[in-house]
C-alpha cells in the first residue's frame, strides 16, 4: 500500500535546545555562502519544480506568485497540506524573513501535485486502506506533461507492478531531474528513490553526520542536507518548525533548480553528475561513502561542474559501465517531524546550526537582504 510523509504534531519540546559546535558552525556558514554565490548566477529563473506530496497551501505570503494550479490525485476533503507547503517555502518562497523559510531558488514557480494525505487529515485512514498503487507513477507523469525540470517527491511507494520505475524513466526521457528522499531502513525497496537515475538525499544532524533516525547508511545517497530543525511558514502563516526527510529534499531540489536555470539542456544525469562532484565532504573533495554520499550539497559548485560538463562533447551511449542493480538513487523517506513554534523559543532552538540560517548568521543574513524585495513575481 502507498505510504507517505507522515507529519507528527506536536507540542514544542521543552528540552532546553543545543547549541553550535565550532565544526557545525563552520559547514553551517559555508553551506550559507554557497547558496549566497549561486544566487549571484541564478535563483531559478524559468525553471519549474513539482513538488509531489500533501499539497501546498495557496494563502502562505511568501509563496505569492510561485504556486501553480494544483493537482489533486487523493481527492480527501480538507487536506491540511502542512508538511509539503513547509518544504516549499524552503524552495521557491522568497526568503523575506527567517521565520518563513529562505527560498533557496526563490524565482522558481513551483507546481504542486498532491499524491498523498497527511495523517491528521479528514478521510485518512479509508484513503490510506484504499490507496490507490498508481497515485505515484500518476503525479509523476502529470509533472512531467506539465513541463516540470525538476520533481521533487517526498512519499514513497512499493512498486511490484514497475509504474514508479517506469514514471522516473519517462521523467529522464523529457530531460526532467529526480530527487527523492532516501530511506531510514536500507533492507527495504521503495521508490522512486531505488529508482536509477534518482538523485537520493542523505539527511545530516548537527554535528554533520548522518541522521541516524531519518536515513540508512546505503548507497542510495548522493549528496547529503542539513535536516535539523528549520523554521518555515505553514498554512494559515502560522509559523512552524520541521526536521527530518523534508529539509534536505528541500537544499538538494533548490540545487538542481538552480542547475537546470543556468543549464536547462543538461540531462538528468549530468545534473547529478554535477551535485555529485561538486559536493563538500567532511572527509576532502571526491569522497564518497554510504554515510554521507558524495557529501554535503554545494549548489555553487555545481553550477561550476554544470559549466564544465556543458562544454564536454556529446558521449556516444555504449554498455554501461556500471551494473543496473549499482546507481544512486534513493528510497523513501524517513520519519518526519513538525510542530508549531513562537519566536519566544525560535533565537535558542539549535536545529539550524548546520544549515547557519539562524547561528551562522552573516553570510544568510546577506542573502536575506538580497531577497527582500523579491516578495512579488510576475
Amino acid at each position: 500500500m502507498l505510504a507517505g510523509a507522515l507529519v507528527a504534531l506536536a507540542m514544542p519540546p521543552v528540552t532546553t535546545p543545543a547549541h553550535a559546535n565550532p565544526e557545525s558552525y563552520e559547514w553551517g556558514r559555508r553551506l550559507g555562502r554557497d547558496y549566497r554565490d549561486a544566487h549571484r548566477i541564478t535563483r531559478g529563473e524559468g525553471v519549474k519544480v513539482a513538488l509531489l506530496g500533501s499539497g501546498v497551501a495557496r494563502d502562505v505570503r511568501t509563496l505569492r506568485g510561485a504556486l501553480e494550479k494544483e493537482k489533486d490525485f487523493v481527492g480527501t476533503p480538507r487536506p491540511q497540506r502542512y508538511y509539503s507547503t513547509l518544504i516549499a517555502g524552503w524552495i521557491a518562497g522568497d526568503g523575506a524573513d527567517l521565520t518563513s523559510g529562505i527560498g533557496l531558488a526563490p524565482r522558481a514557480k513551483l507546481l504542486p501535485v498532491r499524491v498523498n494525505a497527511e495523517s491528521g487529515d479528514p478521510g485518512y485512514e479509508s484513503w490510506e486502506r484504499k490507496a490507490d498503487w498508481d497515485v505515484l507513477a500518476k503525479g509523476i507523469r502529470y509533472a512531467v506533461d506539465e513541463d516540470a525540470d525538476v520533481i521533487a517527491v517526498w512519499p514513497y511507494s512499493s512498486d511490484p507492478r514497475g509504474r514508479v520505475r517506469a514514471a522516473v524513466a519517462y521523467a529522464h526521457s523529457k530531460n526532467a531531474v529526480v530527487v527523492a528522499s532516501t530511506s531510514d531502513d536500507a533492507a527495504e525497496e521503495r521508490y522512486p528513490g531505488n529508482a536509477p537515475g534518482v538523485i537520493g538525499v542523505g539527511v545530516l544532524d548537527e554535528k554533520v553526520r548522518r541522521y541516524k533516525e531519518y536515513t540508512a547508511a546505503s548507497s542510495s545517497i548522493t549528496v547529503s542536507a542539513p535536516g535539523t530543525k528549520h523554521p518555515a511558514l505553514a498554512p494559515g502563516n502560522k509559523p512552524w518548525l520541521f526536521w527530518g526527510g523534508g529539509p534536505p529534499l528541500a537544499w538538494v531540489t533548490a540545487a538542481a533548480a538552480l542547475v537546470k536555470a543556468e543549464y536547462p539542456k543538461l540531462t538528468p544525469a549530468q545534473v547529478g553528475e554535477a551535485l555529485a562532484m561538486s559536493a563538500r565532504h567532511p572527509k576532502g573533495k571526491g569522497r564518497y561513502d554510504a554515510e554521507l554520499g558524495f557529501g554535503i550539497v554545494n549548489p555553487a559548485g555545481a553550477l561550476k561542474e554544470a559549466r564544465r560538463i556543458s562544454k564536454e562533447p556529446v558521449k556516444i551511449a555504449g554498455e554501461p559501465a556500471v551494473a543496473d542493480g549499482a546507481y544512486f538513487g534513493g528510497d523513501r523517506p524517513g520519519k518526519v517531524r513538525a510542530v508549531p513554534y513562537n519566536l519566544a523559543w525560535l533565537g535558542g532552538f539549535g536545529g539550524l546550526v548546520l544549515a547557519g540560517l539562524v547561528l551562522a548568521g552573516v553570510a544568510i543574513r546577506v542573502l536575506l537582504r538580497r531577497e527582500s524585495g523579491d516578495a512579488t513575481r510576475a
